[in-house]
């Protein structure tokens, strides 16, 4: 169970007995909104969920001994579950599919292109991992998959990548440390593009967001390669962090959609809230659950928002 859910338990039976007036309304709307808050939800995504809410409550019609949790409980349901809806979905399997479609249709390599998924993300996020889980996913669904290796710029971080490509069986593209993430990340585009590969999965640096060189490192290779899709790793642990970096890296780079991993430990849950929100509604595309290869799936809006209002803190 995490936090969030044993928050709002603990402020729905607080609310059992409290018959439902405006002024009693607005109090326990100030006290969600802070519950919110300590748990890792952005200002702004607890701000909007609460006017929602106030919003809905207004415009009923209730009984005059209906209690707070009966009134309040149903509209916070649908004001999560509204920030959580994105404006759009993203399923690399499906989008895969595509390509493997096009190939059997006899189309020339000169006009093929294969699927080109760029992930960003500072250091510490999970990143590696979770390209090393998306090819293997990729993989096991048939895909042909190559991967670039276009981080140049952290010690270590090649030779990593390639331990996975190695166990996962997949072809790994790589540069000499301090040679240019773009050219790279080209050369693993046409090498997929002359073998006829499916996807191509580039890693990039991961240093922090406020640091001008990587933005302009990660504009320049998406210049390059025009991915068709551009993944945006977070730590769902991060607390605020979270939020703040995706709303950066949607700001200065430009993104698709995001990935939350670490979704397993033991979160407050405002992460998903927050990256959704502060992104304008980009995508949570999957979530990691765990270190094994298998430990991703795609993240279903409708029932996190349900699990963290199950009144007993269990999945419905």
């Amino acid at each position: 169970m995490s936090a969030i859910q044993k928050g709002l338990r603990n402020f729905y039976q607080k609310l059992t007995t409290v018959e439902l007036t405006e002024e009693n309304a607005m109090k326990a709307l100030e006290e969600f909104k802070i519950l919110l808050l300590t748990n890792d939800v952005a200002f702004d995504a607890a701000e909007k969920i609460c006017k929602d809410i106030a919003k809905s409550v207004k415009g009923q019609k209730i009984k005059r001994f209906t209690n707070l949790q009966k009134a309040l409980e149903e509209p916070a349901k649908k004001a999560v579950t509204k920030i959580l809806k994105p404006k759009y979905t993203i399923d690399l399997i499906e989008e895969a599919k595509k390509k493997k479609e096009l190939l059997k249709s006899g189309i020339s390599k000169d006009e093929y292109r294969p699927l080109v998924v760029l992930f960003l993300g500072i250091n510490g996020t999970g990143k590696t991992t979770t390209i090393a889980k998306i090819a293997y996913m990729l993989k096991k669904n048939d895909f042909r998959v190559v991967i670039a290796a276009a981080d140049t710029f952290r010690s270590g971080a090649q030779e990593q990548l390639a331990t996975h490509a190695k166990k996962i069986g997949v072809k790994i593209i790589q540069g000499k440390y301090g040679s240019d993430p773009a050219a790279v990340a080209y050369d693993a585009v046409e090498h997929a593009k002359a073998r006829l590969a499916h996807v191509v999965l580039i890693d990039t640096a991961g240093r922090m967001t406020t640091n001008q060189d990587l933005m302009r490192e990660m504009k320049k290779i998406k210049n390059v390669v025009q991915p068709d899709y551009t993944l945006l790793v977070v730590d769902a642990l991060a607390g605020n962090d979270a939020a703040n970096q995706a709303r950066e890296f949607a700001n200065e780079v430009g993104i698709d959609g995001i990935i939350l991993t670490k979704m397993d430990a033991d979160a407050k849950g405002g992460a998903a809230l927050s990256v959704t929100y502060v992104t304008g509604g980009k995508p949570i595309c999957y979530i990691g659950t765990g270190q094994d290869y298998n430990n991703i799936e795609p993240f279903n809006p409708k029932k996190f928002a349900k699990t963290i209002f199950s009144s007993n803190g269990k999945k419905k």
